[in-house]
Formats: C-alpha cells, structure tokens, sequence
C-alpha cells in the first residue's frame, strides 16, 4: 500500500444521526491511523453533533473539532486545508460511511498518477429509514431516469470523468487552483473539479473506492433538496466555464416544456392533444423505469411511492433552476 499523511475534512452541520458511524468507518479504515488527521469542521450543530464527536475525540488523539461560522461545506474545506500541512486532503460527508480501504486506494490512485488532482469512487445510496419513501429515493439514486447518469453513482468502468464525490486532492493542486468557492452552498464540488480540469489535471473515477450515502427519508425533504440543487445549478450556469452538464439541465426543459405546453394550449386546444400524448409517454417511462428498478432491487414496497416521487423531484429540480436564473445577481453574490 502507498502511504502519505492525509489530512480528512467532514463538514457537519446536525449530523448527530450519522455522525458515528461515519467516524467509526475512519477509525476502521485499514490504513495507519497516525498518518490521518481527521478534522470535523462544524457550521454550529444544535443538535448533539458535537457532543458525540467530543466524546469520540477523547478516544482518539487523531480528532479534532473546527468551528466553521460560515456554515456552508466549501468554506469547511478551506478551513481544514489551511489548519494541516498533509500533502493529501481527502473531503468526507459525515451522512455517509466509507470501506475499509477507502482512504488506502485513494491515495495509492492519487499518487499514481501525477496527472490526477482529485481521486474518488462509487457511491452507494442506502435508505436512512424502512419506510416506503426513504426506499424509493435510495432507489431513485440508481437510476438514469431518476437525478441523472453521474458515474459515481451508475458507473462500473474507472476513468476519466467530470466530477466525484467525497475526493481526495493533492495539496499542490489546491495550491495551483485555490481552495473552494465560498460564495457557494452548493454546487461548489462541481465548480472545483472544473477549476481542477482548467488547469491539466484529472478527476478520476475508480469504481473500486466505495462509500454509502444515505439518502432523504421522506418525500417533502426529497423535494427541498432538489429544488435546492436545481437552484444551486442556476448559480453556477451564471459562473464561467463549462460546470454543469446536459443532464443538469434536462429538468428545466422538462418544467419549461410543461409551462409552454399550457399556455400554447389555452391559445390552441388542439395543442392539448400533443400535449397529453407527451405527459403520457413521460409518465409510461416513469412506470417501466420504476418497475424495472424495484424488480432488479426487490423492493416492491416502494413502487407507489417511487411513481410520485420521480415526476415530484423532476419538477422540484426544474423550478429550483428556473427560478435560481431569473432571480437577480446580487441575491446569487456572484
């Protein structure tokens, strides 16, 4: 095993659901504990969170707890970067919880390659609760269909790629491109690795790093956080460069396509018809998607609410962005 220190950042902001586990995953990691400095970088917890990683703390003299009065994940991993000299920096999600050898392949894969400036893998999307919808959004994470075809969460072949989550970065990257954006609470992931590819490097995705995320539980905090992201997605349509996808912005055609549908048939009924095929054959491909996946993954129980979940979170998405670009600059701060 390639061995360097690495310094691991995990932004917390009311993780005390998961907070545990997510460090028990790093203390368990097979590689040496006294080459990890791992940082948990709160944005002011009022639930237990920082209780839990305090009496975790006491046990291991690896932890320590930064305050980050910013709140928001990029600003947490400016902080860590800044409070450690290791020359890798690995970003964590304290909702998640990370194979064993994790931080080992990363940093074999890292280091293997000196083109590479941010290494990450597959992510695994597990239902937080046994309940119909926590289900279907962990379900709704594995298909194309559902909030896209990103690698990390479909792809099977290591390689070259746009974006991975819970990176590991080499500290002369971070050098080279800065740290992450702060004007940015979310989206800043996909706006670094882009700033990272500018510059030459690559950010590359090995199915064989595996980590598991949980997903939202219900339907209403699946829907906040779509319409969070579709906004965060106009944010970042406004930035320069190339930061977001096609299947970025499929949801907006889709909820434009629904408004401009509507009022071309209030001024031409016969437009109503084209209308509903189209609703129709949208709704048919939800139904087999659905069916397929809860076949493939045996979780029948979750086939009702995974049919209202997918056009729910496709809207959700779609007005997010819709309204994060009509809204004015000064609110973006960009």
């Amino acid at each position: 095993m390639i061995t360097s220190p690495v310094a691991i950042v995990i932004p917390t902001l009311n993780e005390e659901r998961f907070i545990e586990k997510c460090l028990q995953s790093v203390f368990d990691q097979v590689y040496p504990s006294d080459m990890m400095d791992i940082m948990v970088v709160d944005g002011g917890s009022s639930d237990r969170t920082k209780c839990i990683v305090a009496e975790i703390a006491r046990m291991h003299d690896n932890l320590r707890m930064l305050d980050n009065p910013l709140k928001i994940q990029a600003a947490a991993f400016n902080i860590g970067v800044k409070e450690s000299s290791a020359p890798i920096i690995i970003r964590l999600d304290a909702h998640a919880y990370y194979y064993p050898d994790y931080i080992g392949l990363c940093v074999s894969r890292l280091l293997s390659d000196a083109c590479s400036g941010n290494v990450g893998g597959r992510c695994l999307i597990l239902p937080s609760r046994n309940t119909p919808f926590a289900v279907a959004n962990a379900l709704l994470n594995k298909m194309r269909m559902g909030i896209g075809g990103a690698a990390f969460r479909v792809g099977a072949v290591p390689g070259e790629v746009d974006t991975v989550p819970f990176g590991a970065f080499r500290r002369e990257v971070i050098e080279a491109v800065g740290g992450m954006d702060e004007r940015l609470a979310r989206g800043e992931d996909n706006e670094y690795n882009a700033r990272i590819r500018r510059r030459g490097y690559k950010i590359y995705f090995d199915p064989a790093i595996r980590s598991a995320y949980y997903a939202r539980p219900t339907l209403m905090t699946s829907v906040k956080q779509m319409f969070a992201n579709g906004k965060s997605v106009a944010k970042l349509v406004k930035m320069p460069g190339r930061l977001v996808g096609v299947r970025h912005l499929v949801p907006l055609v889709f909820v434009g396509g629904i408004l401009g549908g509507i009022v071309i048939g209030a001024l031409w009924h016969s437009a109503w018809i084209v209308l509903l095929v189209l609703f129709g054959i949208y709704f048919l491909s939800c139904l087999v998607s659905s069916v397929f996946v809860c076949r493939k993954e045996r979780q029948w129980k979750a086939f009702p609410a995974l049919l209202l979940l997918l056009p729910a979170v496709h809207v959700a998405y779609g007005f997010g962005t819709m309204k994060g670009l009509i809204i004015n600059k000064k609110e973006l701060n960009i």
